[in-house]
C-alpha cells in the first residue's frame, strides 16, 4: 500500500496501530488522519459539529484525494472529507477536542513469537513421552 499524503504539507503519512484502529500521522507536521468514525472511537464520545459544504479548502483528502471541507468540531476548525468521512487534525487539535486532556494513543504490541525449538529439545520431549508410556 502506498503511503498517504498529508493534507497539510503533502509529506508521506505513516500508519500506526492504536488498539484495533489504524491511524496515520505525518512525520513532518505531526498532523493526524482519521478515517470515517475513527475519531469518535479514539475519543470515546460522539462529536457534534457544523460543516461548511459551500466551501472547500486547499487541502486534499489523505484517502481519496478530493478537496476537504472546513468544519467546526468542539470549537475548532478542522477539515473533513465528504466522500469518505475522514477527518484531518493539525498537531495539538486532538488534545483540544478531548477537553485539554492528553489522549493516550498507544501502539498495540505485536504478540511475542515463541522461540524456535531446538531439534534436540523435541527429541527429548518425544523420548520422555515414550518413557511415560512405558515404551
Amino acid at each position: 500500500m502506498t503511503a498517504r499524503a498529508c493534507p497539510s504539507c503533502t509529506a508521506p503519512m505513516r500508519p500506526f496501530q492504536a488498539g484495533a484502529i489504524e491511524l496515520d500521522r505525518c512525520s513532518f507536521c505531526r498532523g493526524l488522519w482519521f478515517d470515517g468514525g475513527e475519531l469518535e472511537q479514539v475519543l470515546g464520545k460522539k462529536l457534534v459539529g457544523s460543516l461548511e459544504t459551500a466551501m472547500i479548502t486547499t487541502r486534499k483528502c489523505a484517502k481519496c484525494s478530493v478537496a476537504l471541507h472546513p468544519a467546526e468540531l468542539g470549537g475548532l476548525r478542522v477539515e473533513v472529507c465528504l466522500t469518505c468521512r475522514g477527518v484531518f487534525l493539525d498537531d495539538g487539535e486532538l488534545v483540544k477536542l478531548n477537553d485539554g486532556k492528553q489522549v493516550r494513543v498507544t501502539q498495540e504490541a505485536k504478540p511475542a513469537t515463541p522461540a524456535p525449538r531446538e531439534e534436540n529439545d523435541a527429541q527429548i520431549d518425544v523420548k520422555n513421552w515414550l518413557t511415560s508410556l512405558g515404551l
